[in-house]
């Protein structure tokens, strides 16, 4: 499942998801802000900033997988001030 949205992200969250990784490679850090934040494909973000579009691509990944957790937590915290998720709600 896909938590992060081509174009539909906000600086401020990259930064604080970049966090919670081991990305720190400035071109990297800037394709992906190009692909997440500015919407460019994945190809023209690592064209316009120089990196190996697997490099991309992985970098990517790993911030899915952050994002990812980022959500469980959020749901673990809403479950201990008191909302239920439907079955349906919690992947």
């Amino acid at each position: 499942m896909k938590y992060l949205i081509q174009g539909g992200e906000s600086a401020e969250r990259m930064v604080l998801l970049l966090r919670f990784t081991k990305i720190c490679s400035p071109q990297i850090i800037a394709a992906l802000n190009d692909h997440f934040v500015t919407g460019h494909q994945e190809t023209r973000a690592a064209i316009r900033n120089g990196v190996k579009e697997s490099n991309l691509t992985r970098a990517i990944n790993t911030l899915e997988d952050t994002a990812h957790n980022a959500e469980m937590l959020k749901e673990l915290d809403w479950v201990k001030f008191g909302y239920k998720f439907e079955s349906s709600e919690v992947a």
